[in-house]
């Protein structure tokens, strides 16, 4: 089965009216994914790919990181930031893609926004994802599960306000604790 994740211009902002400031490195992917992001694969079998490719103008000119994996695991292509409070916005446009699964092998194409505190100890996510009907992932008060139904793999935009997610859809999560965010392009399957 084969999960496929494509996203472009990630943008993380101050919600603030005075600023605007950014906070992901190579966050458009103008530049190689090497600058600012971290790969990362766990991989019992199958195959896994890293790409920056030319978006084709679709939706927006420019670069977009892909991130696929075929089979048991999972491939990631993150990034952690320092940020000084959760009133914060992130505008992004992806594809979320996924082929084939079961209930012993069902993939998911997704993008995590991961809460943390100071020492970097995850207190929750945000998942915003296109599932097989077999994924036995579940919401609860730290962890948001976004379900996307477009069966199409056509790009979208997503924006969405942190401290407004935190308050009406992780009521497990402080969001005075949360010091770091970590922004996860997340390829998974749970079988072969």
């Amino acid at each position: 089965m084969q999960r496929i994740l494509l996203a472009s211009a990630f943008l993380l902002f101050l919600a603030g009216p005075v600023t605007a400031d950014e906070f992901l490195v190579n966050g458009d992917f103008e530049q190689s994914l090497d600058v600012g992001w971290t790969d990362t694969v766990e991989s019992s079998a199958g195959s896994f790919a890293f790409s920056r490719e030319d978006t084709f103008g679709q939706p927006t000119p420019g670069y977009a990181a892909k991130v696929y994996k075929y089979l048991a695991k999972y491939a990631s292509l993150r990034q952690t930031v320092d940020v000084p409070n959760v009133d914060l916005t992130l505008n992004f446009d992806a594809r979320l893609k996924i082929g084939g699964g079961s209930s012993t092998c069902w993939p998911v194409a997704s993008l995590w926004i991961r809460y943390a505190d100071a020492a970097g100890l995850e207190l929750g996510n945000t998942r915003i994802c296109r599932s097989s009907v077999y994924s036995t992932w579940t919401k609860s008060d730290t962890v948001n599960i976004i379900e996307i139904t477009d069966t199409t793999g056509a790009w979208h935009n997503y924006t969405l306000n942190l401290r407004d997610e935190l308050a009406t859809n992780l009521p497990g999560i402080n969001a005075d604790n949360v010091k770091k965010i970590t922004v996860d392009l997340f390829a998974y399957d749970n079988g072969t």
